[in-house]
This record gives structure tokens, C-alpha cells and sequence, in this order.
């Protein structure tokens, strides 16, 4: 110890000025302390209430929490005591300060000292020791023992609500949302019994600066805190005034009242506000006529509404910062707005849907009707006939009893024999093996549609039956109504809060969705102003707890959406080419990040080429994309396009391969769903592995075939995922794609999906159509 001590000694001497520095700088931080601890138990100890009950310096004193602030305390104490009031009542409280340094002198290092109650309960029962013998003296009477017991709480309580108001924060936004309003309330009740002393002092005999002051404290608090927090800080500095006075009560009264009255128009500006103050003062005077306090009362008012309108900008923010940031009750609202948008969203896909379907059913040839056999047959062989006028036009009622008398034993038999015709039909014709030829022809066409369209119909039934889903699509969005969506109160306090500190004006919404989430939302005409703020996305998510990114709708300028940000990140490369002689692609792709911190990526190939096979996929994508963005399960979203695909081939045999991949930017956790779709191909390190599927492109499937190929794994930093379409791998060996996947560097996607296309075509031409995606996976940087 003493080589140490030797060692410190020297180098102080040797003019190392960085610890002199230090050791300065805390000398003069212990000496402000002492300086501000000194000044506010002198302010506290000129506070009387009830003629001679002065403790809130002696529970100043006990809240100083260490020796040299108890022994500045005391300082404060001992000085305003011997100053402000005789000598013979305030021995009592002079004593007790003595007795509560000394207290902390000897209990200081103690661990029963740490505990908050401790202090607060030997304060009071030193209050209660040496005031029983004040109370012994009165004979115990009714008013004697009323001032002993409100001389030992207050003497306690105020011990332990100034230790919490004098308590440093550890960060400007850590308080829980509980602990920040005990401390606020903490602050209001040090200031209010700091103004009780001040009161007593006046300008020309009737101005008070301690209610001068008290009004400028009413009005920065319902400035800033709106109508609960002003109504609140009116009552309480009110309460304070009052009983600083011998008059009748008024101050309670007229500073709450006009708190709360002029907080309504906190949010329409300061000079507003005020005149709305000053307003609720005057009629408060003027029902209160016979009270002397009456002239000071609106003076003081008029100079602390021009103190308040003097304050600059920023010393009004840093004020702002003491006012607790209750929320606003605006997360339930834009929680449940945030569930409604998304059955809105699952309601447009539902028309969508519908809408397509309708527009492709009912356009096909009527085959019910068996007479049009006999008109294409007749379209076939008798119109290059002799006779065609004969038997068409003038025996036309001969023809037409000829061709029903053989229509039952042709479907009986399902193809037509010459004996079927009557007699003078098979006399009359001139070609009629032909004839029963091309009659068989349409015959079977016909047959052969109505049985596809038989099993058509099934399917489709089939299909209907999945429309079940539906019900659980609905009933999971309304879940979500109730427990789905959990909101944020104390976040939105706390976002609330930080508005004020940096002088931006507006409401917040801040809730979790059903996947863990955290959404938060700024509204308000200002709300652009907080881009100015140096480093404002750290400061939001220091405040929220939670790394954030913001999101800005170009058609809502006045609102800012704030997302938790995901870990992961997706840099997704494209590139394409199409058929030779084609002038649009029938491939076609989409990704989207969704509110849930899911990415997905689709890619689909419509049957054919150029616009029609472009119409296929293009209704995929499109359909697919509108149910994924409401909210619908990949699982469910998947399988109610395959049902669409259906629906429409009832008279169109279209379909398209389809692609989805699905990452989860918080865990990495990844889905792929394959209809009919070429292999894609999954990299980790320089490991390439393919994904196939073996189910049938969207329309061609039925129950029990329609489910497609499903696919899990987990993407971390590093992987690749590709899709392509089957113009890219041409049905042939695939190993040089592989091969280029393994090699790439990772450095760009997109540079992997041309060479990938490049390389295609030089070995298969132009010959279809072809897509390459490649997703890669990274850290957020």
C-alpha cells in the first residue's frame, strides 16, 4: 500500500497531467454535489406548513445516501433552519438532521444501508422519538397528536421519495415504464415542497416567486405531458401552495383546473396554450373575488405565461424529458387497422380468384347437343354432294326424322351402322359409307369431351372441397384480432419520450404481431424532422430495445413505420432470356419481403411460349403474390393456386410450373414448394446439393395428386439458393451448373445468374425461355 501510495505521489509530481485531471475532475463534480445538496436543504428547510412543521429538510438529509452528501445536507439544513425560523422550534428538526448524518456516517457501509427502506423507517422513528415529547408536552390532545403523526410520515416519506428523485438514471431511456412514473411523481413532490419555501418570498408585496414558479412548473408539465399530466402537476404544486398560506385554498383549484382545461391544446402550440391558461385563471379569480390572494394570483400567472413563452426550444425539449411518456392508446388502434389491412388484403385475393375463374369458364364448344354430329358430318361430306340441295333444303324434314330415328341406337351402341338409317335415306345417298364415317368421327370427339369434361368436374369438385382452407385462413386472421397481436404500452411511453427530447411533436403506435415482431409507428406533421437527428435509427432502438429499420410510404408522407430489423439479409440476383423469335417471356418471377420478416422468391413457367404460356405464369405470380402479401400460409397458398389452375382448365388445358422459396430472415429457416419445376440447386460452403420434385406442374394435379413437393432446410450466412427454369437445364445433364455454383466467389449474384443464362444458351440456343434467381444469404450489416 505504501509503495503504491509512494508510486502516485511521484508520478503527481513527475506532471502526469492525465490523472491530475481526473482527480480534478472529480473534486469538481464532489464539490457541485455538496454545492446543489447545500442549496436545496437550505431552500427545504425555509418550508413551513401548518405554522411550525418544517421535516422536509431532515428527509433531505436522510436521502443523501453518502457522508459527504449528508454532512452538505446538513450544512443546507443547519444554515436555513438557524435563518428562517426561531430558534426554540427549530431545535427539534436541527437535532434530528444531526441525528440522521450521524446515522449515516456510522451505517454507511453497511448492507442494511442499501436497503431503500431502511433510512426512511430510522427517520421516522427518530421523528417520532423527539416529536412524542413535543406531543407529551401539548397533553396528547386531538391537534397535537394530528401534528405528531404527520410530522413523522412526512419526515419519512419525504426520506424516501427524495432518494428516489435525486437517484441518477443509468441511461436517458432505461427506466421501466412503472419506475419512470415513481420517479416523476418523485421530482414533482421535491419540487412542490422546494416551492413552499420560495413562496414566502414577494415582489413589491404581492407578486410570490415561489407561485410565479409554480405556475411556470403547471405549465411545462401540461405543455408536454397533455391533460393528465398538467391536471396532476396543477393539484399537487396546488396543494403545496395552499398550504404554504394561511389564506383560504385557491391554488389548488385554479392550477389544476386550468391544467387541465388548457391541455387539450397542448398540441396547437404554446401561445394558444397559454391564452387558454391565463383564461382558466381569470375565472377562477373571478368566483373568488373575496380572496386576498386573488391580485397575486394573476400576476404571477401573467409572468410565469411569459417566462414560459420566452423558454428556448431546446431547454423545452430537455424539460419535456422529465415528463413520463404515458402511451397513448394509439398501438390498439393501429394494431387492430394492421389486422383489418391484411383480411382486406386476403379478401382481394378471394375477388381475384373468383373474378379469373369466372372470366374462363362457360367459353368452351356446347357438346350436349347431338344434332351438331350430324351437321359436322354433313359439313364434311355433303356439301361437295349432287344432291345436297335435295336433302338439306327439299326433303329436309325427310333428312332430319332419317338422322333421329338413328340417333338412339348410335349412343346405345356409341358409333352409327348403316342399318340405323331407314331405307329411303340409304337409297337416296350417294356417299353414305362416307357419311357414317364422319358421323362416327364427330361421334367420338364428342364422346371423348364429354368424358374429359366428366372427370374435369370431378376434379373440380375436388378442388371445392380444399376451399375448406378458406375458413382457416379467416379464422387465423381473426385470432389474431384477439391474442395474435400484443401492444407495446410501455415502448410507446418510451418512443413517446424520446419525441419530446428531441423537440418532434407526435403520436406512436408500437405492438408485436403474431410472429414476434415488433412494428412501430410515428404520425404526425413533424414526423420528417427526425431524420435530422444525428444517428436516429440507434437512438430508436436503443429506445425500442430492438434493432430497427424504417420504412417510408412515398403516399404517407406524414408517417414513419419502424420494423424490427432482421439478422439476415437476402441480395437476390435475376436474369433472363427469351425464346428465339418470341417477343415476350413465358417465364416470370417476383420477389417481396413481407411485415413478418419473410422473403419470397417465385418463379414460374407457364405452359407454351410467348403471350399465352406469359398469361399462365403471370396469373401465377400475381395470384400467388396477393395471397402470400395478406398473410396466407405458403402451404395453404400453394395448394389454393393449384385449385385455381383447375377451376380455369375446365375449358383451357393451361398450366405452369411454379417455384416459391420462403426464408425467414430472423431464424433462416427456409421452405421451397415445387410444382412441375425444374431442380434448383442449394450451395453451403462449396457444397452444391439439388432439390427436385416429382409432382406435376399448378393445373394438372387432382386430389390425391395435387399437393406439391415441400422442401425444408436452414440458410445461414454464406448459403445460396438458385432456381431456374427447364430452359435453362434442357432436360440434359446439369452437372456444369452445379459446377458454376460451387466456383462462384459469392461477390454478386446477379453476375452468377447471367453467366449461368450465357452458358445456357451457348449450349442449348434460344430454343425456350429461360430464368435464373440467385438468393444469397448474409449477415445485416
Amino acid at each position: 500500500m505504501k509503495s503504491s501510495l509512494k508510486e502516485r505521489l511521484t508520478s503527481l509530481k513527475a506532471g502526469e497531467t492525465g490523472g491530475v485531471g481526473v482527480l480534478r475532475r472529480r473534486d469538481t463534480s464532489r464539490l457541485a454535489e455538496g454545492a446543489v445538496r447545500f442549496i436545496i436543504s437550505f431552500i427545504l428547510a425555509g418550508s413551513q406548513i401548518l405554522s411550525d412543521m418544517s421535516p422536509f429538510a431532515v428527509g433531505f438529509t436522510a436521502a443523501a445516501g453518502t457522508p459527504v452528501g449528508a454532512m452538505a445536507s446538513l450544512a443546507g439544513a443547519l444554515t436555513g433552519y438557524l435563518l428562517t425560523s426561531s430558534f426554540v422550534w427549530a431545535l427539534k428538526y436541527i437535532s434530528m438532521c444531526v441525528i440522521v448524518c450521524t446515522a449515516t456516517l456510522i451505517f454507511h457501509e453497511t448492507e442494511i444501508f442499501s436497503k431503500r427502506w431502511f433510512m426512511p423507517v430510522f427517520t421516522s422513528f427518530v421523528a417520532m422519538c423527539l416529536g412524542s415529547v413535543a406531543a407529551f408536552d401539548a397533553g396528547w390532545t386531538i391537534p397535537a397528536v394530528v401534528r405528531f403523526a404527520a410530522d413523522v410520515v412526512l419526515t419519512g416519506g419525504c426520506a424516501y421519495f427524495y432518494k428516489i428523485a435525486l437517484s441518477p438514471w443509468s441511461g436517458r431511456f432505461n427506466l421501466e415504464h412503472s419506475a419512470e412514473i415513481v420517479h416523476t411523481v418523485s421530482v414533482l413532490i421535491l419540487i412542490s415542497t422546494m416551492l413552499i419555501s420560495l413562496a414566502q418570498y414577494h415582489i413589491a408585496g404581492v407578486i410570490s416567486v415561489g407561485r410565479a414558479l409554480a405556475v411556470l412548473v403547471v405549465l411545462l408539465a401540461g405543455y408536454k405531458g397533455g391533460v393528465s399530466m398538467g391536471c396532476a402537476t396543477g393539484v399537487a404544486v396546488g396543494l403545496a401552495m395552499d398550504a404554504a398560506t394561511s389564506q383560504s385554498p385557491i391554488f389548488c383549484m385554479a392550477y389544476g383546473l386550468a391544467a387541465l382545461v388548457a391541455g387539450i391544446f397542448s398540441k396547437q402550440g404554446r401561445l394558444i396554450y397559454s391564452v387558454m391558461f391565463i383564461l382558466l385563471n381569470a375565472c377562477v379569480a373571478g368566483v373568488s373575488l373575496e380572496s386576498p390572494a386573488v391580485p397575486g394570483m394573476l400576476y404571477e400567472t401573467f409572468i410565469a405565461t411569459v417566462l414560459f413563452m420566452l423558454l428556448p426550444p431546446s431547454l423545452m425539449s430537455r424539460l419535456g424529458v422529465l415528463i413520463p411518456g404515458a402511451g397513448s392508446g394509439y398501438g390498439i388502434i393501429k394494431a387492430r387497422e394492421y389486422t383489418r389491412a391484411r383480411v382486406e388484403l386476403a379478401a382481394q385475393a378471394f375477388r381475384e380468384l373468383y373474378e379469373t375463374v369466372g372470366a374462363a369458364s362457360g367459353k368452351g364448344r356446347r357438346d350436349s347437343d347431338i344434332a351438331a354430329v350430324f351437321d359436322g358430318a354433313a359439313d364434311v361430306v355433303c356439301l361437295s354432294c349432287s344432291k345436297q340441295a335435295k336433302c338439306w333444303h327439299i326433303d329436309y324434314q325427310d333428312t332430319l326424322d332419317a338422322m333421329n330415328n338413328a340417333t338412339k341406337p348410335m349412343l346405345a351402341r356409341g358409333k352409327l351402322e348403316e342399318e340405323d338409317l331407314p331405307d329411303y335415306f340409304k337409297k337416296t345417298c350417294l356417299n353414305l359409307g362416307e357419311f357414317v364415317a364422319a358421323v362416327n368421327a364427330e361421334l367420338r370427339g364428342v364422346l371423348y369431351r364429354r368424358q374429359y369434361k366428366k372427370r374435369l368436374k370431378e376434379n373440380q369438385a375436388a378442388a371445392f372441397n380444399q376451399y375448406a382452407e378458406v375458413a382457416s385462413i379467416l379464422q387465423g386472421i381473426a385470432d389474431e384480432l384477439g391474442t395474435g397481436v400484443s401492444v407495446e404500452p410501455e415502448l410507446e411511453g418510451r418512443l413517446r419520450k424520446f419525441l419530446k427530447g428531441v423537440n418532434i411533436p407526435g403520436e406512436t403506435a408500437v405492438f408485436i404481431d403474431k410472429s414476434g415482431r415488433l412494428h412501430g409507428e410515428i404520425f404526425g406533421t413533424s414526423v420528417r424532422a427526425l431524420k435530422s437527428v444525428p444517428n436516429y435509427l440507434e437512438k430508436l432502438s436503443e429506445v425500442l430495445r430492438v434493432r430497427i429499420c424504417a420504412v417510408e410510404k412515398p403516399e404517407e408522407p406524414d408517417r414513419l413505420y419502424l420494423l424490427e430489423a432482421e439478422p439476415l439479409a437476402a441480395s437476390v440476383g435475376i436474369s433472363f432470356k427469351k425464346k428465339h423469335q418470341e417477343e415476350v417471356s413465358g417465364d416470370k418471377g417476383a420477389y417481396f419481403k413481407t411485415d413478418d420478416g419473410i422473403l419470397y422468391v417465385i418463379l414460374s413457367d407457364g405452359m407454351g411460349s410467348g403471350e399465352l404460356a406469359a398469361r399462365y405464369s403471370g396469373e401465377t405470380v400475381r395470384i400467388l403474390e396477393r395471397f402470400l402479401r395478406s398473410g396466407v400460409e405458403p402451404e395453404t397458398a400453394v395448394r389454393m393456386l393449384n385449385d385455381l389452375m383447375l377451376l380455369k382448365n375446365q375449358d383451357d388445358t393451361g398450366c405452369a410450373t411454379v417455384d416459391l422459396v420462403c426464408i425467414n430472415l430472423f431464424t433462416g429457416q427456409t421452405k421451397m414448394f415445387k410444382y412441375g419445376a425444374a431442380p434448383s440447386y442449394l450451395r453451403t460452403g462449396t457444397t452444391v446439393r439439388r432439390v427436385k420434385g416429382r409432382s406435376l406442374a399448378a393445373g394438372l394435379g387432382v386430389p390425391p395428386h395435387d399437393a406439391p413437393d415441400r422442401h425444408t432446410m436452414d440458410l445461414r450466412p454464406g448459403n445460396m439458393a438458385v432456381i431456374v427454369s427447364d430452359g435453362v437445364t434442357g432436360g440434359a445433364d446439369d452437372n456444369w451448373i452445379v459446377k458454376m455454383i460451387a466456383e462462384d466467389n459469392g461477390e454478386d449474384p446477379r453476375l452468377l445468374a447471367a453467366a449461368i443464362v450465357e452458358q445456357a444458351t451457348s449450349r442449348f440456343g434460344s430454343d425456350d425461355d429461360m430464368t435464373v434467381i440467385v438468393i444469397q444469404i448474409k449477415e445485416r450489416g
